[in-house]
């Protein structure tokens, strides 16, 4: 099981480092501020919920292993994608839809939610690949 955990914790670490660096940088460039909101909108749900899923399967398969310290840092992965996917999206969807009809406030609101969400993901990109290198050594 331990070595499960280790596949599924690569995966969320390559698939988040892939997501960051590949397509949230690009998509506006490529597609244009409209269309790039409208994909982001569609992604970034299913990105977190992913997040979510893989990190409760990984956190399961180091418990089983009796790797708690692990279990405990896929878990905590785990809750962030939830946190983002179930609270912070709604809320930054809001905020920007608000924010292109003009009200003013709603930037202030934008940009730090947004500061926020960034700060999880690299947060959990460097709990992930603590684990990653903690197993791998």
């Amino acid at each position: 099981m331990s070595t499960l955990g280790t596949i599924i914790t690569s995966g969320i670490f390559f698939i988040m480092l892939f997501f960051s660096l590949s397509i949230a940088r690009n998509v506006h460039s490529t597609l244009g501020p409209d269309n790039a909101g409208k994909l982001l909108r569609v992604l970034f749900p299913k990105y977190f919920f992913w997040g979510l899923i893989l990190g409760l399967l990984g956190s399961a398969a180091f418990y089983l292993s009796g790797e708690l310290l692990k279990s405990l840092t896929l878990m905590i992965v785990a809750v962030l994608s939830g946190v983002s996917r179930f609270i912070l999206v709604p809320k930054i969807n809001k905020s920007r839809d608000l924010m292109l009809e003009g009200e003013e406030m709603a930037k202030k609101s934008f940009s730090s939610l947004h500061a926020l969400s960034v700060s999880i993901n690299l947060i959990q990109l460097v709990l992930s690949l603590i684990v990653l290198i903690v197993s791998v050594s």
